[in-house]
């Protein structure tokens, strides 16, 4: 009797549900900057608290992340975590010991992704500082002026050419008293994030004036409602 043999194709390996969704692409983050004022407490317990609002919106940080200056200047910072709360802990003191911070340094976070933080640090008056050059980098990068590093303020992340020029911001919440104002610790500079914004300078302005200020410099509709 002939044997009959019947040509069956192999069934594909089978992709679970659970699997497709670990290969499916996290969604870009809604925030990628954040502006961060140093306080005696952030140089005395040597932690900087990362802002809630990036942690819960921004991109999902390693235990190890990377800050660089404009110059090239890099240290590796170790990831704290105590509850839902993100602290730049082990590397940190050394990172701000290298730029002399104090008590009223302005820096700006911008994630450029792999885990590394682009930090511009202004000092109080509201000046960019002066940046130390990395000992421990035998590739430097050479040291530019501001204008030939087109450093105007912060890009938002909308490819619509907007930018927030602290400068003109800084100089406007000079020329009004300082008042108490009630509102949440942060507020969003299109999508930038201020943090601890009652101890920041722009405290000098009330609410309402502060967004109506904020506007003319970033286009934000849930902050400006347009």
């Amino acid at each position: 009797m002939r044997n009959m043999h019947t040509n069956r194709r192999s069934p594909g390996p089978i992709t679970s549900a659970a699997t497709q969704r670990r290969l499916k692409p996290e969604p870009e983050p809604t925030v990628k900057k954040f502006i961060k004022i140093i306080l005696l407490s952030t140089i005395i317990e040597k932690m900087m608290k990362v802002p809630a609002r990036f942690v819960r919106f921004g991109p999902k940080l390693t235990d190890n992340v990377t800050l660089q200056t404009p110059v090239g200047f890099k240290r590796s910072i170790r990831i704290k975590r105590i509850g839902d709360e993100v602290w730049f802990e082990k590397g940190w003191s050394e990172f701000a010991e290298a730029h002399s911070l104090s008590d009223g340094h302005f820096l700006f976070f911008h994630y450029e992704g792999d885990s590394c933080f682009r930090v511009v640090i202004f000092d109080v008056s509201a000046s960019e500082i002066e940046y130390p050059l990395d000992d421990n980098d035998d590739n430097r990068e050479e040291v530019m002026d501001d204008d030939e590093q087109g450093f105007t303020g912060f890009e938002s992340s909308d490819d619509d050419g907007e930018v927030v020029d602290m400068d003109e911001l800084l100089k406007k919440k000079k020329k009004k008293p300082r008042v108490n104002i009630k509102s949440e610790n942060v507020i969003i500079l299109g999508k930038i994030l201020v943090d601890d914004v009652e101890e920041i300078a722009m405290r000098s302005l009330e609410e309402e004036d502060l967004k109506k200020n904020l506007c003319k410099y970033v286009s934000d509709k849930d902050l400006c409602g347009s």
